[in-house]
């Protein structure tokens, strides 16, 4: 019974960091200059951030379901994007990339660090 639920779990995360990792190329981009609609970009940080929440519980089920422990790091992480949320949709900001690239970069792990953690962890469930 475990194992069958091992699996799912797996599987879903396996398709949330994926999801995550498509929707950080996208911020990415953005920050470089490529050109997005406002709207969209503000939708695909949403993304991003729920995602990265919804793969966080599932890190932890997947440990408690090992009988191991784990903490999430990132929260700050996670405070510094609904920031640049806020940023964003008031576009009080004269440069919102700057923003959003000081809100992923600021916090320790920052984004990208968390997203090689999400690649190694992705190559680890195939």
């Amino acid at each position: 019974m475990q194992d069958g639920k091992d699996i799912r779990i797996k599987g879903e995360l396996y398709a949330e960091i994926q999801a995550l990792q498509n929707n950080y190329a996208t911020i990415n981009g953005y920050i470089a200059g490529k050109e997005y609609d406002s709207l969209e970009v503000v939708g695909t940080l949403q993304v991003f951030r729920d995602t990265l929440n919804r793969i966080s519980s599932q890190i932890l089920t997947l440990y408690q379901i090992k009988g191991q422990k784990t903490k999430i790091t990132w929260e700050l992480l996670l405070a510094n994007i609904d920031n640049a949320l806020e940023t964003m949709k008031a576009s009080a900001h004269p440069n919102p990339r700057a923003a959003l690239e000081l809100a992923l970069n600021m916090s320790e792990p920052n984004a990208n660090d968390v997203m090689i953690y999400m690649s190694k962890l992705k190559e680890s469930l195939q």
